[in-house]
């Protein structure tokens, strides 16, 4: 094993997102990292732009694991990770854009200290490179999550390293057989929150979750996703995905406070999605609540495993600002009424 380089495993999933793997893939053979310690692998879920013969033509470097169907972000990324040969495993969207320095910076983090277990970039804006996209990221009481500067100027502020209760996965760096025996994404979630509930594991199993600022990309916010906060697919997933980190992750008693405060905001939502004829949208709301029914058994199950192996209390977390409470949430709120 080259221990100064260790051999890193950088995961992309793509779902017809061609117009952005040339940028992409170019800019990580440019990184200030030995080219030949880096294994770059694109899962590739069933996309029907000409994706994968693009990359195999182009980028032959690329090693390309073209699924049956679209599986999602959570399953592609738990695929890609079975599939790597690299000590460490660096998860990057397909619409990144990435800097020279950005993977030593990771690893070198992941190097010096065994207790942190996921770090993660200071993601700007791609057509905005001034304006941040994520500088870590808050878990909320209610089980979401929000990225820490989103939307405001980048600043001196933004450029200190230390604990989040999360980092965006649209750049984030894990230790290969840890994040597999810790379960990987959960597979149930698709897409949204599925960082946000790895972290929050993370913290559970007694795992830091690190944000390095000096490791710096580009992201085409919604590239593959849309650019909108409010889209059918955000809504469900994003709605669904909450109540699933709430039942999972928390000490018995503390979950029924969000839960109720979950069930009242998404009421209130749902009803202004009806007000202003959004009828999507509200659809969307409903929809997310009966699949979270759906899934509650299985969902139970997962909980029960969690709580076995936590070692840490909520107590802690809410001490730390690992997760935080109503009054950061809600001044968050206001903040992004603004901009």
């Amino acid at each position: 094993m080259n221990h100064s380089h260790p051999l890193i495993s950088v995961c992309t999933v793509n779902y017809n997102g061609i117009k952005y793997l040339k940028n992409c893939f170019n800019s990580i053979k440019k990184s200030e990292y030995p080219f030949e310690r880096i294994e770059t692998i694109m899962v590739d879920n069933a996309s029907t732009d000409g994706s994968v013969d693009y990359v195999r033509t182009s980028y032959p470097w690329v090693r390309v694991l073209a699924l049956d169907r679209n599986y999602g972000f959570a399953k592609a990324n738990n695929l890609g990770s079975e599939a790597a040969k690299g000590e460490y495993i660096v998860f990057l969207n397909n619409d990144t854009v990435v800097t020279s320095l950005w993977l030593k910076e990771l690893v070198g983090v992941m190097e010096k200290d065994e207790n942190v277990g996921i770090a993660g970039s200071k993601i700007l804006f791609l057509d905005e490179p001034e304006k941040i996209n994520s500088a870590g990221a808050n878990i909320t009481f209610y089980g979401g999550g929000y990225d820490i500067g989103f939307l405001d100027n980048d600043s001196e502020k933004y450029n200190i390293a230390g604990s989040k209760g999360c980092v965006c996965a649209a750049a984030m760096i894990v230790r290969r057989e840890e994040f597999l025996s810790f379960g990987g994404f959960d597979e149930d979630y698709f897409m949204y929150l599925e960082d946000t509930d790895l972290c929050w594991r993370y913290w559970l199993y007694g795992k830091r979750v690190e944000y390095i600022p000096d490791s710096v990309i580009y992201h085409k916010y919604g590239g593959t996703s849309g650019m909108y906060r409010h889209t059918p697919l955000r809504v469900f997933y994003g709605t669904r995905n909450s109540l699933f980190n709430i039942v999972k992750n928390y000490e018995a008693h503390n979950i029924l406070f969000p839960m109720f405060f979950s069930f009242l905001y998404h009421t209130s939502k749902t009803l202004c999605f009806f007000l202003k004829l959004d009828f999507s949208l509200a659809l969307s709301m409903i929809k997310a609540y009966y699949s979270f029914l759906r899934y509650l058994p299985k969902t139970i199950a997962k909980r029960k495993e969690i709580q076995i192996n936590r070692k840490v209390s909520d107590r802690y977390l809410f001490n730390n600002s690992i997760i935080v409470s109503f009054y950061i949430t809600f001044r968050e709120f206001l903040r992004l009424l603004k901009v």
